[in-house]
């Protein structure tokens, strides 16, 4: 019995030896620019305990070898550091945290306070093209179409019907001559009957009068039909 005891005893004490305490201390940085982070959360769960960093991200804690070490930061993403189970009694490491990025939906802020403030602000509301749509619905009008359509050019197919046109006129005419008044014998014989009747010298006929070929003025013609 007092053999068994003594074994007992002894395999207490080994135990009792391995769970040595460690005083683990270091520094807790940003892992993108190397900057410490005040105010850190260093927790051992096992022990229920824990630390925060100075303003020089730096910290100290009292550990045994095999304990978990939670380390957190606003912001960034939680790092678990597990103490080696073969340790001296000071132990020592610099923590990097990384950036934890998420990505928030989209919340957009109206100044209505009512649903009702939203709709007639809604119908109210004036497009940012507003002016390019009234000019395009006037240009586009049908009023505007057919004002164009009327002064409109003519086309390469008016162009052609038209030189077509000039052409078979010119055919039509080749063999047809022109009566030129200055070469028409009657014509002279009245002009030179009117200058002997004195008519171009009488200056009624300039007041709506007009050229007979009896003589006298229009008054004596008209009166002498009377």
């Amino acid at each position: 019995m007092t053999l068994v005891a003594g074994l007992v005893f002894y395999n207490q004490a080994q135990a009792q030896g391995e769970k040595k305490n460690v005083t683990f201390s270091g520094f807790v940085i940003d892992g993108s620019n190397d900057e410490p982070l005040a105010g850190a959360y260093v927790i051992n769960d096992k022990a229920g305990r824990g630390v925060f960093t100075n303003s020089k991200g730096y910290f100290i804690i009292d550990v045994f070898p095999g304990d978990s070490i939670l380390f957190s930061y606003l912001g960034f993403k939680k790092q678990f550091h597990i103490i080696p189970k073969h340790v001296g009694l000071n132990y020592s490491a610099v923590v990097e945290l990384r950036i934890d990025a998420k990505l928030l939906k989209e919340v957009r802020v109206y100044p209505f306070r009512t649903e009702e403030e939203f709709k007639t602000a809604f119908l109210e509301m004036e497009l940012p093209d507003a002016k390019e749509r009234e000019a395009i619905e006037k240009n586009y009008s049908s009023q505007q179409i057919n004002m164009l359509a009327l002064t409109q050019s003519m086309g390469s197919v008016g162009n052609y019907r038209y030189a077509m046109d000039q052409q078979l006129m010119h055919l039509q005419n080749q063999k047809q001559y022109t009566v030129n008044p200055f070469t028409n014998p009657t014509s002279w014989l009245n002009f030179i009957k009117t200058v002997k009747s004195g008519l171009l010298t009488d200056k009624t006929w300039k007041k709506g009068g007009f050229v007979t070929n009896e003589k006298g003025s229009r008054e004596q013609i008209l009166n002498s039909k009377d």
